[in-house]
């Protein structure tokens, strides 16, 4: 009697890896870089509620379940079943549907069937991810948390428990959202122990996950204070540097939270000169993207011989990576200008990536199809499978070729912008040192405000 749970579970363990090892491998492609922070926060053996912020469409899941090794069934809208290619893929990741009010045709009577599936799983020691905000969106700071989390975790205790169910809160940051080969950070913050809440208290459990969530997002007050605070971060993170170089997210989201909690405190305190910084900071700014350079390229010392090794080490990887590169660019370049026309029919900014990632998905095997099938009716079996085994890897030596080749080049000419305009250069140099001090005045001024000592 007991062998048919055993085989579904084990069929779905492998649908599981399977999702989750094709997940590493688009996130893999996608992103040029996955920090990940606090991953020993995340308790084991016990049943797992993991909330996230939501603001890159199906993204967002897919790098929950490339790298946290929890195997969470996600809950999504249940209008993505309406996707003719999504519901297979859906299926395949066992996602259980969630029926919205905002959605034409819902039935929301069908949540409790959701919730009862939820409660199941948790009772069985497994994971559920979920979006409490309800939506994926593109406002600075988190939507209103939805009581959805609170009321499966409370509930699941009370029907099943004690089942030592956790909520884990987990932070979602992007470098440029949308934006291929840009970098992305997962940060998993302080889980929340959900016997410690009664059944009646869904409300106080969803402030505590409003708290978790804010402590791993950044929270700006409003869309003009992005660019002040992303500026305020990069002029005081980044000291004088020998080439120029970008902070890690991790240390970037640290510098930027700070800011925007000294910010506030601030603006109470020295309202007037704080609205004049915003103002540097942004004229700044405007003036670093005029010239077409970063902070960093501003504060870097540029020493011939660091500039000399530089070159010489990216030209040699240019050049060892450039046959197969070549190839792959020709095989590869149709593809790829159709993943960003189908991108550029979406109407929100949550949505380019996920269609450009899932676009790709069937574009490029195939394209490496067709190339295996014309190669078998001209060759042979077997060329076509050494065909099929060398295309994608032709792929992955574009990838890294264009990669470096635009870096590469974007230095050069961030380089050459500062050299020859030496005038505009200086005032931004000066520029920069002058809003650093302002920084730090304002800093110190913060803490004998506040009474604490300085640091």
């Amino acid at each position: 009697m007991n062998s048919h749970p055993t085989e579904a579970s084990a069929k779905r363990t492998g649908r599981a890896g399977f999702v989750a090892w094709l997940c590493k491998a688009l996130m893999g492609v996608f992103f040029r870089e996955v920090e990940v922070k606090g991953l020993e926060r995340l308790p084991r053996g016990v049943p797992l509620l993991l909330v996230a912020n939501h603001h890159n469409s199906l993204i967002d899941p897919a790098l929950l379940l490339a790298h946290l090794d929890a195997d969470p069934r996600f809950l999504a809208k249940s209008t993505l079943w309406d996707i003719p290619v999504l519901r297979q893929l859906l299926g395949l990741a066992s996602v259980i549907p969630v029926y919205r009010r905002q959605d034409e045709g819902a039935d929301t009577s069908r949540n409790q069937e959701t919730f009862a599936r939820c409660h199941e799983e948790l009772a069985g020691g497994g994971a559920i991810a979920l979006f409490p905000e309800g939506i994926s969106h593109d406002a600075p700071h988190l939507a209103e948390i939805k009581t959805g989390a609170a009321r499966i975790a409370l509930e699941a205790e009370e029907r099943f428990g004690p089942l030592g169910t956790w909520i884990v809160p987990v932070g979602l940051t992007f470098e440029e959202k949308g934006t291929f080969r840009s970098r992305a950070l997962i940060r998993i913050g302080t889980p929340i122990e959900v016997v410690a809440w009664q059944a009646d208290q869904a409300r106080a459990l969803t402030d505590a996950i409003t708290e978790g969530l804010a402590e791993v997002t950044l929270n700006y007050p409003s869309a003009e204070d992005v660019r002040a605070v992303e500026t305020a971060g990069e002029l005081m993170a980044g000291k004088e540097l020998v080439l120029p170089s970008r902070m890690a997210l991790d240390e970037a989201f640290a510098v930027r939270r700070d800011f925007i909690a000294a910010g506030e405190r601030l603006r109470e305190l020295f309202p007037d000169r704080m609205r004049t910084l915003q103002a540097r900071l942004e004229k700044y700014a405007e003036e670093l993207r005029r010239i077409g350079v970063r902070d960093d390229q501003v504060a870097a010392r540029y020493p011939k011989r660091d500039i000399g090794l530089y070159v010489l080490g990216s030209a040699s990887l240019m050049l060892f990576w450039l046959p197969m590169a070549l190839v792959g660019t020709l095989i590869h370049f149709l593809p790829y200008r159709l993943c960003g026309v189908v991108a550029r029919f979406m109407k929100t900014e949550d949505l380019p990536a996920t269609m450009k990632l899932f676009s790709g998905f069937f574009l490029f095997p195939a394209t490496w199809a067709l190339i295996a099938g014309a190669i078998w009716g001209a060759a042979g079996p077997g060329w076509a499978f050494f065909a099929l085994l060398v295309t994608p890897l032709t792929g992955l030596f574009a990838l890294l070729f264009h990669e470096r080749h635009e870096h590469f080049w974007s230095e050069v000419d961030a380089y050459l912008s500062l050299k020859l305009r030496r005038r505009s250069t200086l005032k931004l140099r000066l520029e920069r040192q002058a809003l650093r001090t302002e920084l730090r005045d304002l800093g110190d001024l913060k803490r004998r405000e506040d009474g604490s000592p300085r640091t």
